[in-house]
């Protein structure tokens, strides 16, 4: 009996993970409002990245997040603000393919997975960078606004 139960131990814990919603279903009530705020969040972050405002980005990164360059380089909060403050990362474009876009809420809709192709114009590291990039974007609700814990840039390389 024993034994049988912990086969079954793993469709339970299932069971009791939050799903993220399907595209054919209709977001909840509590997840489309929260889809609304991160996209509202997202432009801000944007527009904050794009002028180099290093305080304005800041606080859409919260403290222990991670950024994973498109190099494969892990880089931590700390090191991109100071790559922002001092020029070595600035953007003069940044476009999202709206086609592309996909926001997944979890739970209560305080967490959310953004997904999305970008185009991307400017510096990374001091030298010019521009092209496609697939963006994966973990965000977290904290008192009422929303952070990044975590990202990732990869190229998209030509065929």
């Amino acid at each position: 009996m024993f034994q049988y139960l912990l086969r079954l131990l793993p469709v339970f814990t299932l069971l009791l993970i939050p799903s993220a919603r399907t595209p054919a279903q209709e977001p909840a009530p509590a997840a489309a409002a929260a889809e609304v705020e991160l996209r509202e969040a997202i432009r801000k972050y944007d527009d904050a990245l794009r002028r180099a405002d290093a305080a304005g980005v800041e606080r859409y990164w919260a403290t222990e997040y991670t950024f994973v360059n498109p190099r494969g380089e892990r880089v931590t909060r700390a090191d991109r603000l100071a790559n922002l403050r001092a020029g070595r990362t600035a953007f003069d474009s940044i476009a999202h393919g709206p086609q592309e876009e996909e926001i997944l809420t979890y739970g209560d809709g305080e967490v959310a997975v953004y997904t999305t192709l970008l185009t991307l114009g400017g510096r990374y590291g001091g030298q010019g960078e521009r092209g496609q990039f697939r963006a994966l974007v973990v965000w977290v609700r904290r008192d009422g606004r929303w952070q990044q814990v975590a990202s990732q840039l990869t190229p998209v390389l030509a065929p």
